[in-house]
């Protein structure tokens, strides 16, 4: 197994810690959403749960079901919004994140250290 010097393994590793760190704060941290919500349809009684896929650079989040398939929007204003291209059949469609939060609706991220 070849030796290589230690600067030669140090330098490299020191300045990618400082580019990351670098990157990491310029980027805004995420708005205080919750990991999941946790919807009811009435239609059918079964419970739905999204999970957060990805925030957009407006603060708009999409939720996705397990499978990816299915998705809700939550918008920057917190609230969820209803489907455009089928039924609002879930009951959290017009909640925002805080009324889900308050009836224990929402998985949240553990608290930071």
């Amino acid at each position: 197994m070849p030796r290589f010097p230690l600067a030669l393994v140090a330098v490299p590793g020191v300045l990618l810690a400082l580019a990351t760190e670098t990157a990491a704060q310029a980027i805004p941290p995420p708005p205080n959403l919750p990991i999941a919500i946790i919807c009811y349809a009435p239609a059918n009684k079964t419970w739905h749960v999204g999970y957060l896929d990805l925030v957009h650079a407006n603060g708009d989040a999409l939720y996705l079901s397990a499978n990816g398939k299915i998705g809700s929007t939550v918008n920057a204003q917190g609230v969820v919004v209803a489907p455009a291209n089928r039924p609002a059949a879930l009951d959290c469609f017009g909640k925002t994140v805080d009324d889900l939060r308050g009836i224990g609706r929402v998985m949240d991220f553990p608290p930071a250290r």
